[in-house]
């Protein structure tokens, strides 16, 4: 690699310059063909948080669940997958700016209820 180039295949180089990898975990039941939310931290003065990869799992294999990820603000969706027994997703990430909030949405679509195990990675980026 070029010298004094990210290597994007890195966390340290995903950080889009300067930023701080975090990461936020949750684990929740969800009733039968409901939907559980989760707001992930606002994003702080100053600062932007750039979105760019989800793991999820349940021990169902019945059915195909939803998750995605919306700007609470105006319900913007800026990621959805469909899943069965979970995995990991990379997307190219999505920069949301400071006094916005994110909202994690997982949809049951078996027909009992499910525990959901994840994390969302995101960059905090000073702007």
């Amino acid at each position: 690699m070029t010298t004094g180039h990210p290597d994007w295949q890195t966390w340290s180089g995903r950080s889009a310059g300067g930023g701080s990898m975090l990461s936020y975990s949750f684990t929740g039941a969800i009733g039968a063909g409901a939907d559980g939310t989760i707001d992930l931290p606002v994003v702080a003065v100053g600062f932007e948080n750039i979105y760019q990869n989800v793991t999820i799992s349940c021990n169902d294999d019945t059915a195909i669940h939803v998750l995605t990820l919306s700007r609470v603000s105006d319900a913007w969706l800026f990621f959805r997958l469909n899943f069965i027994t979970g995995g990991i997703y990379d997307f190219p990430g999505q920069a949301i700016v400071a006094g916005e909030t994110v909202r994690l949405t997982v949809t049951n679509n078996s027909a009992i209820i499910k525990t959901y195990v994840g994390i969302v990675n995101y960059v905090v980026r000073k702007v």
